[in-house]
């Protein structure tokens, strides 16, 4: 069974942990030596995870990071950076975040993450979208079932399940601790 892209837009996570039954993590590797898009895909998802554990180990000035997220006009960025990026916003408000943006640094640098983040999500989508055919998970979990049994006994359906959320979770994650930093 050869792996899709959109199969690994599952499995990468998963990859990085080091989560895979050998077959499948041999199988992935494959996959990423003939694929310069999945590749380029793992790259930017270990990058982005190398980044948080550097970040986490970081020591920031307590005193500063107080002062700033104290005040009233970066929580009312916090509040309204989701609305900003979907043009949800008043134009008074658009205005103010703008601004606030303008002359803030670090605010300006949540920004460009968000719009990353948000780009790399709709890039995928569309992918998965355009790839996708209306009998694409029956003969995924066939090709699953006939080729590879996961090691823990678990459906393999609830494990693919399972793995989409986790995914889904774990980008989650990335996006709220990205934008909750300074």
């Amino acid at each position: 069974m050869e792996i899709t892209c959109l199969q690994m837009d599952v499995l990468i996570s998963f990859y990085i942990d080091g989560d895979l039954s050998e077959s499948l993590k041999a199988k992935v590797e494959e996959h990423l030596k003939e694929c310069p898009v999945c590749r380029a895909k793992l790259n930017i998802i270990s990058s982005l995870f190398t980044d948080v554990k550097k970040n986490l180990k970081e020591k920031k000035d307590e005193v500063y990071l107080t002062k700033l997220h104290s005040s009233e006009q970066y929580q009312f960025f916090k509040k309204n950076l989701s609305a900003y990026i979907d043009n949800e916003l008043p134009e008074e408000e658009n205005v103010k975040m703008r601004k606030y943006t303008i002359g803030n640094k670090q605010a300006r640098k949540e920004l460009e993450d968000s719009y990353h983040i948000r780009k790399l999500i709709k890039d995928s989508f569309r992918k998965a979208k355009t790839e996708s055919k209306p009998d694409f998970s029956k003969k995924i979990m066939k090709q699953i079932n006939t080729t590879d049994q996961n090691e823990l006994g678990f459906n393999p359906l609830l494990s693919v399940a399972f793995a989409f959320v986790m995914s889904v979770l774990l980008i989650s994650a990335i996006i709220v601790y990205l934008l909750s930093l300074d």
